[in-house]
């Protein structure tokens, strides 16, 4: 690798040195078309969806072996390996890191997660998310960002890329210039960002700012058009104003510039893979992310670089960066298995009883309790089970009853009982194209119904804390920013007095607890 030579490189091998794939094991063996992409176009490196980690282990040394130049190997571990590998360890939201706001804990967090990333042959994280969630009807952004406060980003977010890059894995600040003031999910169609220039620069660029300062490796830019910024209102994938001169001349920054997925429908609905992704080279992204047809844009951009539509002297450059980082960053590292290994569980129960937030009341008074599950997120499963659990194990004599939306319209809660409490447990989650930390209306009406009763009232917000407002009525308002067992066990524990609610709300709602 010391002695690589750009020269040695094909043209077609320059073009995949750009391009980052998925590695898919969800569906099929990617292992043949992947070692195919490596071998015949030679792709800098692949974005890995599911797998198991010893199996990705030995998925990600095979294709090493295969390569003449070191692969890239990332993945969105905004959480830990284990939202992305079986086996792994998996972690609450990022927001419940901004509720307990200490840099050494996240700090520590991020080691870990490199650790595991590093037994796993992964070497690259699309994380942290130092979005500012300034908008509450965020549908994407959400529980990934710590916080509403710029400056309160910007410190775990640093803490997070240092704990990260300490351990030998590239750290990755998305979603560049900051996609927490939309209310539309990129996954879906391309937002557009009401921010003015001003705004931009006094809260959303704060804490790219900061990562930049910090020696962060690699930024990922936003499916988001910004119109205060580049006033043609395309997305920031493919504006120069955005990429050359916004983040590269104005904030300095020398690291990788890579894009958001190219399977995400606000960079999908722009026409042609090829022709979107030419003018995201041309406007100075290094890395072109999750392309679908990742053959076939190769191809092309072969016939665009010789017919002159890409100059030359650009990819150059782009692969330039790409070679320099894998010579700072790829190195040979023995990762010790971590298999067994308790450190992340201690972790993972340090963050979930830690981050535990009152915003009214606190202690369940009654023996007997209605339990009324609201699952925006509609798994499919007995989500609060683990919260039932512990209610039981703790003496608590409850009542399980779900409550689907269409039962939610005109169900009517159980008598006014002083004996028994009525504890309200929602659960919302983010993810990609389904949009659900919103209350639905049904369940709105079903909480204000509720918030009317005399007796004991309790609700919990599993995920979205936005999800409380207009509630201010209910004795006990407590949120976490997850249903992880974990999670639900340290509610509980709150809800009996066994545990302390240490966390601080770090997004603002503007209750009126005077209600």
């Amino acid at each position: 690798m010391n002695n690589f030579n750009l020269k040695e490189l094909s043209t077609s091998e320059i073009i995949g040195q750009i391009v980052m794939p998925r590695l898919d094991f969800r569906d099929s063996d990617p292992l043949p078309h992947a070692k195919e992409l490596v071998q015949k176009f030679q792709v800098g490196g692949f974005i890995v969806f599911g797998g198991e980690r010893r199996q990705l282990k030995e998925a990600t040394e095979d294709l090493q072996r295969n390569s003449k130049i070191p692969l890239f190997f990332a993945c969105d571990a905004e959480r830990g390996v284990g939202q992305i590998v079986t086996g792994a360890t998996r972690f609450p939201f990022t927001m419940a890191l901004g509720a307990i706001g200490d840099e050494d804990l996240v700090y520590r967090q991020a080691g870990f997660i490199a650790e595991e990333m590093g037994e796993c042959g992964l070497n690259l994280v699309f994380a942290p998310v130092v979005d500012v969630n300034t908008n509450p009807e965020n549908p994407i952004i959400n529980v990934r960002s710590y916080s509403d406060d710029p400056f309160h980003v910007s410190r775990l977010g640093a803490a997070f890329i240092n704990g990260c890059q300490d351990e030998g894995v590239m750290a990755c600040a998305k979603h560049f210039p900051g996609h927490g003031g939309v209310e539309i999910d990129s996954h879906v169609t391309l937002p557009t960002s009401p921010q003015s220039r001003d705004e931009f620069w006094g809260c959303d660029l704060v804490p790219f700012k900061k990562a930049i300062e910090s020696h962060v490796a690699s930024i990922m830019i936003a499916h988001l058009a910004v119109p205060e910024i580049d006033s043609s209102g395309v997305p920031s994938t493919i504006s120069t104003e955005v990429i050359q001169r916004l983040l590269i001349r104005d904030l300095c920054f020398k690291g990788l510039v890579i894009t958001d997925s190219f399977h995400m429908g606000a960079i999908t609905e722009l026409g042609k893979e090829e022709d979107v992704v030419r003018c995201g080279i041309l406007a100075g992204s290094d890395i072109i992310l999750d392309p679908r047809q990742p053959v076939n844009l190769i191809e092309r951009l072969v016939e665009m670089v010789k017919s002159g539509e890409i100059p030359e002297p650009l990819l150059d450059r782009a692969v330039e960066n790409i070679i320099a980082a894998k010579r700072k960053w790829l190195k040979v590292k023995s990762y010790q298995e971590i298999v067994g290994n308790n450190y992340g569980e201690k972790l993972l129960t340090e963050i979930t009883q830690r981050s535990v937030c009152c915003l009214k009341g606190g202690k369940l008074h009654s023996k007997k309790v209605s339990v009324y599950i609201l699952d925006v997120t509609q798994v499919g499963e007995d989500i609060s089970k683990p919260f039932l659990k512990c209610l039981a194990e703790g003496g608590i004599d409850y009542e399980n009853k779900p409550l689907t939306l269409r039962d939610a319209e005109a169900f009517l809660p159980d008598k006014e009982n002083r004996d028994m409490a009525i504890i309200c447990l929602v659960y919302t989650s983010v993810a990609a194209w389904k949009g659900h930390t919103n209350l639905p209306e049904s369940f709105k009406g079903f909480l204000r119904r509720v918030a009317k009763l005399n007796s004991e009232k309790i609700l919990i917000s599993f995920g979205s804390p936005y999800v409380v407002r207009g509630f201010e009525n209910f004795d006990t308002i407590l949120c976490t920013f997850d249903s992880l067992d974990g999670c639900q066990q340290s509610v509980v524990e709150v809800l009996l007095g066994k545990l302390e609610a240490q966390g601080r709300l770090p997004v603002k709602l503007h209750l009126n607890n005077n209600a």
